[in-house]
């Protein structure tokens, strides 16, 4: 039981922290994790481009994890949707999720499944936002995305983001 609690607020702290981070190169945020036992590496994701219905958006995404190692890759395709206000529309954009293990060590072509979380957005002509979440296999997996993005669009997004990602064969 601590050790779960010992863990969860582990994972709490290193979310909270890299939600303050601006956007880094997934190098940067490799070589800046180095050290942490939770950190598995660096979700890139190139998130398409689309209009908010009010009540809610879906996204496709192509991604690629750099393991911590620097070395280890993983590419992964999916779809980010969002529930909640979102109006307006974003251009097709570049997102880096950092990606921590709450529980087993999970290699980079490990972390496929269903995500929940929260996101917020704003984006007039650029973009300033957060998101986390939280899910994966035996839903031990958290991930923090966070920065500023220029030409983003025009847009507003609050509420409850769910990514699903599959490993590409």
């Amino acid at each position: 039981m601590n050790k779960c609690l010992s863990t969860a607020t582990a994972v709490a702290l290193a979310l909270t922290a890299g939600a303050c981070m601006q956007q880094s190169t997934p190098q940067q945020l490799n070589t800046a994790n180095a050290n942490s036992r939770i950190y598995i590496g660096s979700l890139t994701c190139n998130i398409a481009g689309g209009t908010g219905y009010v009540l809610g958006s879906s996204k496709s995404m192509d991604c690629v994890l750099l393991g911590k190692d620097g070395v280890s890759v993983a590419q992964y395709s999916g779809t980010i949707n969002k529930v909640g206000v979102d109006i307006g529309y974003t251009k097709a954009m570049h997102t880096i999720w950092r990606v921590y293990s709450l529980g087993s060590d999970r290699a980079p072509n490990q972390i496929g499944g269903t995500y929940v979380g929260e996101q917020g957005t704003v984006a007039a002509g650029g973009q300033a936002g957060g998101n986390w979440i939280y899910g994966g296999p035996n839903a031990e997996i958290g991930m923090v995305a966070s920065g500023i993005v220029k030409d983003a669009g025009y847009n507003l997004a609050m509420g409850i983001a769910e990514m699903t990602i599959k490993l590409k064969p």
